[in-house]
């Protein structure tokens, strides 16, 4: 594994801030880039995040307009370090990861060892991603934190066009099975859709429509680095498809998505 160190990421006071206190009451919470406060190195890897996000492969699993990469780390939280999984050498070469998730929360390919180009290294060193990751993780307020976890890290761009929108799958409110998950807007323009639901636990499963409103709590997210983060036995969410925008040739909606969870034994 690829060891990155993090000296340079101290533990966040912000975990005790609003968006922590918010993440520990509502379980879920927003926040956004002034948050965040970037750098200006930074700002300028956003941008090349959303150059690299169009070269993304389809994703092999249903498609729909659907691209992305994936790729996990070990995070040891007493030495704030990061170690990237290699992965494997799949068809025609390309590095691949494999990610699998039971069918109670992925009623689409539940069971099925799924298989996605691994992020390239240069994408994996970025400030931005290292910085990401830690506001994240600080912000779940994780208890163990001696113990080293598993950090996943999804990079998943929806490309519509006329008359084929594009979705996140699975299409129905869910929980993802990792304890918690964050989600940062790259960028999005030339669509309409994309719309954030939040409903209780027991919710997960249904589709939006057999949902009762007042049961959702809706939110989009519409500039680059809008932000949300969810404690997964506490939210079920959704994000509805994509669609190209009136007058439009293509559009795109592109997002990372952090999530956190104990190594499992087979690791």
């Amino acid at each position: 594994m690829q060891r990155i160190e993090e000296g340079s990421f101290p533990a966040d006071p912000r975990m005790d801030s609003e968006i922590g206190n918010a993440l520990r009451t509502m379980g879920w919470a927003t926040f956004d880039r002034a948050d965040l406060m970037l750098g200006e190195v930074e700002q300028r890897e956003l941008d090349q995040l959303a150059r690299y996000a169009q070269t993304l492969p389809l994703d092999g699993f249903g498609g729909d307009g659907r691209h992305r990469c994936y790729a996990e780390a070990v995070l040891t939280p007493s030495t704030r370090t990061l170690c990237w999984k290699p992965g494997i050498v799949g068809e025609g070469g390309k590095v691949e990861i494999e990610y699998q998730q039971a069918t109670e929360f992925q009623p689409e390919y539940g069971g099925v060892r799924r298989r996605f180009l691994r992020a390239n290294d240069h994408v994996l060193q970025l400030s931005l991603i290292h910085r990401l990751i830690w506001f994240d993780f600080d912000l779940t307020g994780w208890t163990g934190r001696d113990e080293p976890l598993q950090c996943g890290f999804h990079l998943v761009r929806l490309n519509a066009v006329p008359g084929k929108p594009s979705r996140s799958t699975p299409d129905c409110l869910h929980r993802d099975g990792q304890p918690y998950t964050a989600v940062h807007l790259v960028n999005r323009s030339g669509v309409s859709g994309g719309l954030n639901y939040i409903a209780a636990p027991r919710y997960a499963g249904e589709r939006i429509t057999e949902v009762p409103a007042d049961a959702l709590t809706t939110f989009m997210l519409t500039e680059p680095l809008d932000s949300y983060i969810i404690d997964d036995a506490a939210v079920c969410h959704h994000v509805s498809a994509v669609a190209c925008a009136p007058g439009a040739r293509s559009g795109a909606r592109t997002v990372m998505l952090i999530d956190f969870s104990p190594i499992p034994l087979a690791s």
